[in-house]
């Protein structure tokens, strides 16, 4: 979970470096004017790995670049538990999916 800090403009303008290290170790930092959230200071991240679309999506809120690389190689993190999802359940949920679209 990525933690976040807050900063008032002045704040801000007085403490850029500190904010800025923040940033440097995985924190985001809400900046406020006049107590109303105005923007995000965030890491750059690596943009080179993600394609045009990623990369609008990243610009516009819609998604958050991952907070670490992922490691070349590594296995994806499978389901928790040994339990798979049964068929009734997966079928109702499915249910459940169409009945909102109708």
């Amino acid at each position: 979970m990525v933690s976040m800090r807050t900063a008032k403009i002045a704040e801000l303008k007085a403490k850029l470096s500190a904010h800025i290290e923040y940033v440097k170790n995985g924190e985001e930092v809400l900046i406020l004017d006049r107590n109303t959230p105005v923007a995000r200071l965030v890491a750059a991240g690596s943009s080179d790995s993600c394609d045009e679309r990623t990369k609008r999506l990243i610009a516009k809120g819609i998604l958050l670049p991952p907070s670490k690389p992922r490691v070349v190689g590594k296995r994806w993190p499978g389901p928790v538990g040994n339990k798979p999802i049964s068929q009734k359940v997966m079928d109702r949920i499915w249910d459940e999916e169409r009945a909102d679209r109708c």
